[in-house]
């Protein structure tokens, strides 16, 4: 178990004090510092002047960015499995 240190941030103007593990502090800065950096993006882009309505948009952008990574992910290792079976043929024939 890792020890927890706190971490003090903010959220779309939500100030938040969490207890995370060492090994997690550096992602949730950079987590909240991408959330807040997509908000002012939206806001300036869009004119929404509620928080929790740009809040929604930026959680829609990222659950598409991560859908699209899966989705890739899943490709690309389909990918790399074709090959590899394709090696293991080609190569079984030189052994055999």
């Amino acid at each position: 178990m890792s020890e927890k240190v706190p971490c003090n941030i903010t959220v779309a103007l939500e100030e938040f004090s969490l207890q995370v593990g060492r090994e997690e502090e550096a992602y949730v800065r950079k987590a909240a510092k991408l959330i807040n950096e997509r908000m002012d993006y939206y806001k300036n882009l869009t004119n929404i002047p509620k928080p929790n309505r740009l809040l929604a948009l930026v959680a829609l952008d990222y659950v598409i960015d991560n859908l699209k990574f899966d989705h890739n992910t899943v490709e690309l290792k389909k990918s790399v499995m074709a090959k590899i079976l394709q090696m293991e043929s080609l190569t079984d024939g030189v052994l055999d």
